[in-house]
This record gives C-alpha cells, structure tokens and sequence, in this order.
C-alpha cells in the first residue's frame, strides 16, 4: 500500500510538472527557451525575424492547444528532442512528423480562422496543408 502512496504522488507531482509547460511566465515554449538546444539555430533564428515573432511563441504553433493535451504533447516532443541531442542523433534535416503536421494545422486555423472562413481548411479531403504554401512566412529554406 505505501509503495502504491508514493507512485501516486510521483504520479500526480509528475502530471503537474508536465502540466507547467503551458505556464507562460515560465516561458518553455519561448523561442529563447527552445533556441538552448544547437539543434534548432537556425529555426529560431528564423522565427525571428518573421511577422509571428511579434504575436506567437513556438507552442502556439508546434503544440495543441489545449493545457493538458498541448502540455503532454510538449513533453513528449521535448523530451524526444533532448534524447536525440543527448545521444547525438538529431537529424540533419529537422522535419515535422504526420502527427505534428496535424497540430500545426489545427493552429493555423485556430489564429488564422477568420481570413479561412471562405476557403475552411485546406487539409480537408487530402489537400495541402497551410505551411506547404507559407512556410517561408516562419520558418524559409535556404
């Protein structure tokens, strides 16, 4: 029973350390606390100097919206990153996965919903989604 007690309050004291994400005056999903990582230089430095640096933060487009499923979908992804920078296998080309395509999109349309009313979302019955035309807007290729 005691050994149960006490995964229970790792447990919960778990959940709100995860929960603590989303906190913005901790500013975890700032371009500045993502730009730690050598990894992403060249992402936030675009970030940047692009027209969203002024009205939205890294989370606000790569995490879902929601405090819970935007705080486990970040500690998931966070703590995938720092395993690939602490075992060195970041790739050479940072890409999104098919799951965080779908959280971009939904952000997109979240923000952007209102200029989207005539056209609705793009992605709906296989079309493209809105960063494969304005992806140069955040984050351009060189």
């Amino acid at each position: 029973m005691k050994v149960f007690r006490w995964l229970l309050v790792l447990a919960v004291m778990g959940f709100g350390m995860m929960l603590m994400i989303k906190i913005p005056a901790l500013g975890l999903a700032e371009a500045g606390f993502c730009g730690q990582c050598h990894a992403m230089d060249e992402q936030v430095e675009a970030y940047l100097h692009s027209p969203h640096a002024s009205g939205a933060n890294c989370g606000d487009c790569h995490d879902p919206d929601g405090l819970v499923t935007g705080s486990v979908f970040a500690a998931y992804t966070g703590l995938r990153d720092v395993y690939r920078v602490v075992t060195n296998t970041t790739p050479l080309e940072i890409k999104t996965t098919g799951l965080s395509k779908q959280v971009i999109q939904e952000n997109c349309m979240r923000c952007h919903g209102d200029i989207m009313v005539m056209t609705g979302n793009t992605s709906d019955e296989g079309g493209s989604y809105c960063f494969h035309c304005h992806r140069n807007i955040v984050h351009p290729k060189k």
